[in-house]
């Protein structure tokens, strides 16, 4: 009978050591940590078909801000009589340095062309516009422009810190995400942060990865210069603070102790 009541007070103790080791590392649920995990499995191939999302946001071509860096080609098959290249910037692997930086008051300079206004104007309609300009010097000039410093700040919880440079305009939360190497296993998916300067304000915008309702986010499609912070979860931030450690050492050994005390006043 002794040995039973032994055992049983051991079981106990070991059962509130479990416990209360469950309850400090805070465990979370694989559910939390899977994206767009509100899509049903009626998805599944085969099956009724795929699910169709009406009204997501549609993409909307960005603005050329200030201190922007435009990288700007203009080529033509009959060259001006002065033998004037026509090439304003390399068609290889560009370097910002020689692109065009847009100025205080959101102007460019081109060479022979001149001051040309692109503050507020998409790229094609900036090409447009320089297209216009340089048929004064050019014969059927074909013109590419696009944003030369078109980079995301990725900060927090991610597979690589640091600014994604684009190659192209349309750039989602999801692209960004995927090119900063993946959110690590131990990010918050629900309260990813999203950072824009609009002007002179600041907007605040918040993401949660794990519904597909993000595709209906206005600001799903990211604009240059946006910054992305993503959350590490509770459970890492306390296992790289060493206080945290010796608290839970602390309770662990306070428990144990209680544990104990409770065996023995049983038996006795």
């Amino acid at each position: 009978m002794y040995k039973q009541t032994r055992q049983s007070c051991l079981s106990f103790a070991l059962l509130l050591l479990f416990v209360a080791y469950t309850f400090m590392t805070s465990c979370i649920t694989t559910r939390k940590s899977i994206y767009f995990n509100d899509l049903k499995d009626d998805s599944l191939y085969p099956g009724p078909g795929p699910i169709v999302m009406d009204s997501i946001t549609p993409f909307v071509d960005p603005k050329i801000e200030k201190n922007d860096v435009l990288a700007i080609t203009i080529q033509t098959n009959s060259q001006n009589e002065s033998n004037t290249p026509i090439t304003t910037s390399s068609t290889g692997s560009f370097n910002a340095l020689n692109g065009f930086l847009v100025d205080k008051n959101g102007y460019i300079e081109l060479s022979l062309i001149g001051f040309v206004k692109v503050e507020g104007f998409t790229t094609t309609e900036v090409r447009e516009l320089i297209k216009q300009r340089a048929k004064e010097f050019w014969i059927e000039p074909v013109v590419n422009v696009r944003i030369a410093n078109f980079d995301i700040a990725m900060l927090g919880d991610v597979g690589r810190v640091g600014n994604i440079t684009s190659v192209s305009e349309k750039i989602s939360i999801v692209d960004a995400i995927a090119l900063a190497g993946d959110l690590q296993a131990t990010a918050r998916r629900d309260n990813i942060l999203l950072i824009r300067t609009e002007g002179d304000i600041k907007k605040f915008v918040r993401f949660d990865m794990r519904t597909k309702e993000i595709f209906k986010s206005p600001y799903f499609y990211l604009k240059q210069h946006d910054i992305i912070y993503v959350e590490p979860r509770r459970d890492k931030v306390q296992s790289s603070d060493g206080t945290f450690g010796r608290y839970t050492t602390y309770v662990t050994t306070l428990v144990s102790l209680i544990s104990v005390m409770f065996a023995f006043r049983i038996i006795r």
